[in-house]
């Protein structure tokens, strides 16, 4: 009996495997076709008799659009890199602290004020782009990296993740930091900021997505070539009269490998960061 149990049990995990091996196959298979697009000739990508590898290794593409005049990717990623970088230190800053007052400080209205917070995520994003652009435009932050910077660094969605974590975080640690005469800024900074590395390393990977990858609002604010984004240079490509798709893939998959990278180096603390942030609430 216990024989077939175990026969049983490896039948399931063999299953398991090749249905889930599958399914991994099923979501890289995009990637894996806009790679090998962007080392092919533009005929060859929708060529009739599909290939995954080209007949000859197109470098060239790369070549040609990171040293391209018209559009430069190498200004589009400091650009990129700029505002997901001061995004990312701000946003985690605030959403710290605020959420450490919505977990371990009690005063008046806390739940009406955190209620509040929680109803901004119900809102799309699309529908404040029209008072943002009135807004920016009057003060003189259209055509400005600014004008992307600044959303970013009050997210409810950050604020509710880390107010999650922290709540898990025991109180018997507040209480003997106070006895000790530790203020609340000395116990936050001190005490429990370093137990929260998995929450801000998971936050951090899912703002650097978030602002690496931003689309509309760089369509909205900027226009000049100068200022692109890795997102608006891809676009230019698309939409390019001759529609060079090998090109287009070529940045695109230029796009995606700081994203790759990132992931991967932090995926130990970003799966144990989404585990624990719902522990209590």
């Amino acid at each position: 009996m216990h024989l077939g149990m175990k026969k049983t049990q490896q039948l399931v995990a063999i299953i398991k495997t090749i249905v889930f091996t599958a399914i991994g196959l099923m979501f890289l298979a995009p990637l894996m076709w806009m790679i090998s697009s962007s080392l092919k000739t533009a005929p060859e990508v929708f060529a009739m008799d599909f290939s995954w590898f080209p007949e000859k290794l197109q470098w060239k593409n790369y070549v040609k659009i990171w040293t391209s005049d018209e559009v430069s990717m190498v200004r589009a990623y400091l650009n990129t890199a700029w505002i997901t970088g001061v995004s990312i230190l701000v946003q985690l800053s605030f959403a710290s602290m605020a959420a450490y007052g919505f977990a371990k400080i009690n005063f008046r209205g806390k739940n009406v004020v955190f209620f509040l917070f929680l109803s901004t995520m119900m809102i799309p994003a699309e529908v404040t782009i029209i008072p943002r652009y009135m807004l920016f435009r009057t003060i003189g932050l259209y055509n400005n990296h600014w004008a992307i910077i600044l959303p970013h660094w009050f997210s409810a969605t950050a604020i509710f993740m880390l107010r999650q974590f922290y709540m898990g975080l025991p109180n018997d640690l507040m209480e003997a930091a106070k006895i000790d005469g530790a203020s609340h800024p000395a116990i936050f900074v001190r005490i429990l900021l370093p137990l929260t590395k998995s929450a801000l390393v998971s936050l951090m990977v899912l703002t650097f997505i978030s602002c690496w990858n931003e689309y509309l609002s760089p369509l909205i604010f900027l226009t000049k070539k100068n200022l692109y984004t890795i997102s608006q240079v891809v676009r230019w490509y698309l939409q390019d009269e001759a529609v060079r798709y090998d090109l287009t893939m070529a940045a695109a998959t230029s796009t995606v490998v700081p994203v790759i990278i990132l992931t991967l180096c932090c995926q130990k603390y970003f799966v144990e960061g989404i585990a624990t942030s719902g522990v209590k609430g």
